[in-house]
């Protein structure tokens, strides 16, 4: 099976908050630091947040070991020729550290965005996220020729200078319907599910079907079970890993076996800080065996 990979989500709330994340993700044995593209805390829309695409920039120059990524980008609402630049900038700041997540899910937040998208079709959100995929593979691969779509459309594109990685970064298909697993499957390096129900063990067990259909697909595309990497996001109103040193190996202990290599996790808080660097510290590197 796969390595292990662990990382966090970060909320930027101002330049000194995700300075000091960063840095003690550096310092820890954390593998990825990951934001989310939204256009305030679905949350709490009165907290602060910067955004998200161009806190990433700073983050890749001024980060030297951990992977960044979004987790993620809709493209219900973003335009996936804006996004492949986006992408291709933060690899190349960030010298081949970078890893795309797109969706296309309904949050609080999305009412920022505009009517047309509160009151989007869920149909019409997993059409547009399967065409975007389909754009920013062609785009981040250097494909220049032509594309006309539903939903995008250009005769001639720009993909200079490209990816540092080749062919291509990395792609993140994230979602739990059906549609979007079949997505994953087809096209997507890193499958992205999150706990949707507020209990783990029920969710582990919903997992089980969606893991046999997600298999089922991969081998039916002749991709092979291991083509696909399977991540998880777990959100701290579900989980607090920061809480005690056992939080993460029972996570773990769960959900690896359903074939999960990637936990990307929520930050602390002011009062975690200590034991989030003990638990990335010491107990991370122990289930790495």
């Amino acid at each position: 099976m796969a390595a292990l990979d662990f990382g966090v989500y970060l909320t930027p709330r101002d330049g000194r908050h995700s300075h000091e994340l960063l840095r003690r993700a550096e310092d820890s044995d954390l593998d990825t630091v990951w934001v989310g593209d939204t256009l305030g805390d679905w949350r709490d829309l009165d907290a602060p947040l910067l955004d998200t695409w161009v806190t990433l920039g700073a983050l890749a120059v001024e980060s030297r070991r951990v992977r960044l990524g979004m987790l993620v980008t809709n493209l219900a609402w973003r335009r996936p020729v804006e996004v492949a630049r986006f992408a291709m900038t933060v690899d190349q700041l960030s010298g081949g550290r970078f890893t795309l997540g797109l969706g296309c899910g309904e949050v609080d937040d999305q009412v920022m965005a505009g009517v047309d998208v509160l009151t989007m079709a869920p149909r019409e959100r997993v059409d547009r996220l399967a065409e975007g995929v389909v754009v920013i593979d062609r785009l981040l691969r250097g494909d220049r020729s032509a594309f006309h779509g539903r939903f995008t459309s250009y005769d001639a594109a720009a993909t200079a200078p490209g990816s540092v990685q080749q062919p291509r970064l990395p792609l993140m298909v994230a979602g739990n319907g059906p549609r979007i697993t079949r997505l994953a499957a087809d096209r997507a390096d890193i499958w992205n599910t999150w706990i949707d129900n507020g209990d783990a063990d029920a969710f582990h067990a919903l997992t089980v079907d969606r893991m046999q259909r997600f298999d089922e697909r991969l081998v039916a595309n002749g991709r092979g079970l291991a083509a696909v990497t399977r991540s998880l996001l777990v959100f701290d109103d579900v989980m607090q890993p920061w809480a005690d040193d056992d939080a993460v190996p029972r996570l773990v202990a769960q959900f690896r076996p359903l074939g999960f290599t990637q936990f990307v996790f929520y930050p602390p808080g002011p009062d975690q800080l200590e034991a989030f660097s003990r638990i990335t510290t010491r107990v991370l590197p122990s289930l790495r065996g």
